[in-house]
């Protein structure tokens, strides 16, 4: 699991990338350009620059999320959800065509919320998460965090403390980013802390890589570890052994250990695909409920040893809701006409 940031680290990349620029910071980081912009929206460091959005380029930008969406238009173009909020208060062009909400179509998307995550919901419906959140606190038709008393807070967060995070999501069906966000204030665990990243020129990586080697050679050939070479010589560099880790996979110069392939009983795989058939094929789902990680899962299905085919036929065997319900009865109607006439 990927440990939190902590707003001390951010502060420090939005500061780096006001200084230097939002791709120097992404690349001294290794963050995505995504969330740097996602912090700083919060954070609110340095103003972003927008020279290379000029008004034609906004315009066109936010004709297509009218016409698709604003989440799909900041997927495929590249752009924030904020920044086509911002543009489109003063042009009017995406509110001008906001699509209204029946209360059939927020119950079917609460729904899907209460099954799949908002999240998913979000994206499947492009709609803004916030906007689910406001209409179950209305409708009420899934749990919300905020429903959790202190107690339960604690008792979560007790149990994620002595059995890992994850262990606590699947537990609970919590999210990670709730829990993490429940223990800032209640402090029941010690969130990890972000090491301080020395940067280095290739040059630099290719010569501590070097020293490497040598710890790694003077090794006994039954304690020879590049893991153990990187550890004896962090400190020495004052670099991490992340980034030795990472410098060794580019240029692969200590030698690793071949990794020996884990077999999966079938066990696994036969819990792995019953989860998958009660979760209706969605992945994320199906990992909360049978412990078995998304990774497994996604190897299982390129090995052909599960089928999402088979999850998905539950889906189909479902009364149709919403656009769907909708041509399911214009193709009734159009069969049972046709078989009128061929009588």
């Amino acid at each position: 699991m990927t440990a939190p940031y902590s707003d001390t680290f951010k502060k420090k990349v939005l500061e780096y990338a006001r200084d230097h620029g939002v791709a120097a910071a992404q690349k001294h980081y290794g963050l995505p350009h995504a969330t740097i912009t996602r912090w700083n929206q919060r954070l609110k460091i340095y103003i972003p620059q927008t020279a290379e959005y000029p008004l034609e380029r906004r315009i066109e930008i936010l004709k297509y999320a009218a016409e698709h969406g604003k989440r799909a238009a900041a997927r495929r173009l590249n752009v924030s959800v904020g920044s086509i909020d911002l543009w489109d208060k003063k042009l009017n062009i995406v509110g001008a065509r906001q699509k209204k909400f029946t209360d059939a179509n927020k119950l079917e998307i609460l729904e899907f919320a209460r099954d799949f995550g908002v999240l998913a919901a979000a994206d499947k419906f492009d709609v803004l998460p916030s906007q689910i959140v406001d209409w179950n606190k209305t409708m009420r038709v899934y749990k919300s965090n905020t429903n959790y008393t202190d107690d339960e807070k604690v008792k979560i967060l007790t149990y994620a403390r002595d059995h890992g995070v994850t262990a606590a999501e699947q537990a609970f069906d919590v999210t990670q980013n709730t829990m993490q966000r429940w223990n800032r204030t209640l402090k029941i665990y010690k969130e990890r802390e972000i090491p301080d990243y020395k940067k280095c020129s290739p040059e630099e990586q290719i010569q501590i890589l070097r020293r490497a080697r040598e710890v790694y050679d003077e090794m006994p050939d039954d304690e020879k570890s590049a893991h153990r070479a990187f550890l004896a010589i962090a400190e020495e560099y004052g670099v991490t052994k992340d980034q030795l880790r990472k410098w060794n996979d580019k240029y692969k110069i200590v030698p690793l250990r071949p990794r020996a392939k884990q077999s999966i009983s079938q066990e696994i795989i036969d819990e792995a695909q019953a989860a998958l058939d009660n979760k209706r094929g969605h992945v994320t789902a199906a990992s909360r409920q049978s412990g078995i990680s998304v990774d497994t899962i996604i190897k299982l299905k390129k090995d052909k040893k599960i089928a999402f085919s088979r999850a998905k036929k539950n889906i189909a065997t479902r009364p149709p809701v919403g656009k769907n319900k909708s041509k399911a009865i214009a193709a009734i109607i159009q069969a049972l006409m046709q078989s009128k006439t061929s009588k």
